[in-house]
């Protein structure tokens, strides 16, 4: 790439890389490193015309994740549904692929050193209060 001036490196992490303490640590330091990774790569490739970005999706229902989960892909994509942000859309292994895709293109030729998270906007919010306040409700407590 660097004799050419010309290339694209593109990680995947996860959205552990941007959401805290629903991993455990090994897994979260993994992703988070390959954030930075995917930062400093961006910095130092920059000036040879190499873009470095990286791709952190949630969870996505395939055979490794529902395996992990011990549930079957209906139920891993109810569960993600349960906890997006955006209704009505669950990840598919089709949206990594297409963000991928992009990132790669010359679409995207002025896009690096991002991490593009791809969780229907589940990192954007606290969902500790959320679920609390609902345990609480429904229980009376408050």
């Amino acid at each position: 790439m660097v004799p050419v001036r010309k290339g694209v490196i593109l990680f995947t992490a996860s959205n552990a890389s941007v959401t805290s303490g629903l991993s455990p640590h090994a897994y979260a330091a993994s992703k988070v490193a390959i954030v930075g990774l995917t930062r400093n790569l961006c910095v130092d490739l920059g000036k040879h015309g190499i873009r470095v970005n990286c791709i952190s999706p949630s969870l996505v229902a395939t055979p490794l994740a529902t395996k992990a989960l011990n549930v079957d892909r209906t139920t891993a994509k109810k569960l993600y549904e349960s906890f997006t942000i955006l209704k009505g859309a669950v990840l598919e292994e089709e949206d990594v692929a297409n963000t991928a895709l992009f990132l790669a293109s010359d679409e995207s030729r002025i896009i690096s050193g991002q991490n593009i998270v791809i969780d229907g906007g589940y990192g954007t919010t606290n969902q500790a209060f959320p679920v609390k306040l609902q345990e609480l409700t429904s229980s009376n407590q408050v």
